[in-house]
């Protein structure tokens, strides 16, 4: 399995219940595609460095989940491509070697 990493950003406005709910469709997701959520959390509201669909400010969530399948992270992003409450995704891969240490 690979382990990811993956940074969303949330549009400022979206309030507690609208978190959950979003983040419950996108823990779904990954888990009908042979996903393992290890971690999720949320960083909270904090400035974008520059400016992002005319947003300043969104609210970061960090989430680290493995995978069986390959093509797990291009439906995660397409899934926050159609989604208007998710401003930017960023997903890497976890390197292996140092998880173990």
């Amino acid at each position: 399995m690979q382990s990811y990493e993956v940074m969303f950003i949330f549009r400022p406005e979206l309030n507690e219940e609208d978190q959950k709910g979003l983040l419950a469709e996108l823990e779904n997701l990954l888990k009908e595609n042979e996903s393992e959520i290890q971690d999720s959390q949320s960083m909270g509201k904090r400035a974008l460095a520059y400016e992002v669909n005319k947003q300043k400010e969104g609210i970061y969530h960090l989430m680290h989940f493995s995978s069986a399948s390959k093509t797990v992270i291009s439906k995660l992003h397409h899934a926050c491509k159609v989604n208007d409450k998710v401003i930017r995704i960023l997903a890497t891969k976890r390197n292996q070697k140092v998880l173990k240490t």
